[in-house]
């Protein structure tokens, strides 16, 4: 039986990829994401994080304020990183446990932790400003009205004290100006920025590879070779940064034990997607729910910002699921400023479900939604 649309604010949003699908398409789609939030929601019941895993996330606050306090009495940066690592009993015998010095070397020119904090916080709202211009340019008011809350609870841990010494935090506002930037049809800005996350952090990857893809599939000859340049220019440094750390060690360094690679599976992932602004005060099936929220949105967000978007958040959220320890969950602060985007395209995409699956009448754009352009 077919219920009749009633006109709201939501009429107003443009169509999602769920437009016109078959009802057996749609009905699929409904079951999959139904029944993925109901075994997240049953995983996160069941997951439990160690006090110590908890916590190591203050340790690391005060070995990289520590790295910078060094740095600014005129250690150089491997020195001070391998004193720093040393005085924690973190394992130093893997690069991937000392961080590229971009972020500390900049942070150390700088008269004191409070501009740090201010620049991130400028950067921040930067950030959420160009987001939500690409959102309003693309989906139209609304969906820019339901963004705002939506990036106000991710954006607001920027703001907290020593949020600026987590490269992961830096490099994921870095990662939403170059999305945003894509968006907005700034490919230099958006090639910039993704490129500074790289340095800053190097599991910016996955964002960098998909924009590469992206480039190529829409053909772009010009940006896969700024691509390629960028990329044998990170390659080197990180060949150097390799180096640096190779004369830093000694008898009295150590390896951890166990590798990156932990499959801790859909309830690790879970914590670091909980590693959302406010939503770290919520109990984690709140989290598992809003993730799936926010990956249906993004899965019906037409065009190529939310194909960007969408792949890149799909990419952390499988990579999680294999790589990382129960103390790495602060990883989460490089996708989820995106993965909340999907939340303005919702309420449509749940419109236009219901109409494929015919639980309500199908209704053309209006005016307003019809004429905004898919970027």
């Amino acid at each position: 039986m077919e219920v009749p649309e009633t006109r709201s604010i939501f009429s107003a949003l443009p169509a999602t990829r769920f437009r016109g699908m078959s009802r057996l398409a749609a009905l699929v789609v409904a079951a999959a994401a139904l029944l993925a939030a109901l075994a997240l929601v049953l995983v996160a019941n069941r997951y439990s994080m160690s006090a110590g895993a908890a916590s190591a996330g203050q340790g690391d606050l005060t070995m990289y304020a520590s790295i910078a306090d060094l740095m600014r009495q005129g250690q150089s940066y491997y020195a001070a990183a391998h004193e720093a690592l040393l005085q924690g009993a973190y394992g130093t015998r893997s690069v991937f446990n000392w961080r590229l010095p971009t972020l500390a070397t900049l942070e150390s020119l700088l008269p004191s932790e409070v501009w740090a904090a201010w620049l991130l916080r400028l950067a921040a709202l930067g950030a959420g400003l160009l987001a939500l211009l690409m959102v309003y340019r693309s989906a139209g008011r609304t969906a820019a009205a339901l963004l705002i809350p939506a990036l106000t609870l991710n954006l607001i841990s920027s703001a907290l004290p020593g949020a600026a010494f987590f490269a992961d935090t830096v490099a994921g506002v870095l990662i939403l100006v170059s999305a945003s930037a894509y968006g907005l049809k700034r490919p230099a800005l958006g090639f910039a920025a993704a490129l500074l996350a790289l340095t800053v952090r190097e599991l910016a990857a996955p964002y960098v590879v998909i924009c590469v893809l992206v480039a190529w599939r829409e053909r772009r000859p010009a940006e896969l070779w700024a691509w390629l340049a960028g990329l044998a220019a990170f390659g080197a440094y990180f060949a150097w940064h390799y180096s640096m750390v190779q004369a830093q060690l000694g008898p009295g360094d150590v390896a951890y034990p166990e590798g990156w690679l932990q499959f801790g599976g859909p309830g690790f992932m879970l914590t670091t997607a909980r590693f959302n602004g406010m939503l770290l005060a919520a109990p984690l099936w709140v989290t598992a729910i809003l993730l799936m929220c926010c990956l249906l949105g993004l899965a019906g967000w037409r065009g190529s910002s939310g194909a960007r978007i969408g792949l890149t958040v799909a990419a952390y959220v499988a990579l999680f699921t294999l790589a990382g320890k129960p103390f790495d969950y602060y990883w989460g602060a490089l996708y989820t400023p995106l993965m909340m985007l999907g939340l303005p395209f919702l309420p449509a995409a749940f419109r236009d479900l219901a109409a494929s699956l015919g639980l309500r009448q199908a209704r053309q754009d209006t005016a307003p939604a019809a004429s905004i352009r898919a970027v």
